[in-house]
């Protein structure tokens, strides 16, 4: 049994509750945390012409990049163990595929925060995870945040 949890964040609140649940759990369970961020190879295709695409890699780069250091800071407070991933490619194959190359214990993950709705869902991207997980996935909801 491996003891590694990754969680996959991106720049949001949802993703950074996700976070914060994934480092108690790591610390509480004395794993390590594999800490991911997922570059959308396919975001330019959903806007073609209206953005400029270095500016985007680069807005991209540098929110993956604070994500990262944040989640780590927040392990780091909690005394877990941490490593930081940053892929480009689909969101859901790209976290799969990270779960495998380090052998997790638990994918967490968080619940869509959509500004204006009520209510979160579970997006496509957590779907595929869920559907195709060869481990247990946690799907993490904003609610509860402080």
């Amino acid at each position: 049994m491996s003891d590694v949890i990754l969680v996959a964040v991106n720049d949001s609140r949802a993703a950074f509750r996700a976070a914060e649940v994934a480092v108690d759990y790591a610390r509480r369970l004395n794993a390590s945390l594999r800490v991911l961020t997922v570059q959308d190879a396919r975001a330019l295709e959903r806007h073609p012409g209206s953005i400029d695409p270095s500016a985007m890699a680069r807005s991209s780069d540098l929110a993956a990049d604070a994500a990262l250091r944040h989640v780590a800071a927040l392990a780091t407070a909690a005394g877990v163990e941490v490593s930081l991933a940053h892929r480009s490619g689909r969101v859901a194959a790209e976290i799969l595929a990270e779960a495998r190359d380090v052998g997790a214990a638990l994918i967490v993950v968080a619940l869509v925060d959509r500004p204006g709705s009520a209510t979160p869902y579970i997006g496509s991207h957590t779907l595929r995870v869920l559907e195709f997980s060869g481990v247990p996935v946690l799907v993490v909801p904003l609610r509860g945040a402080s």
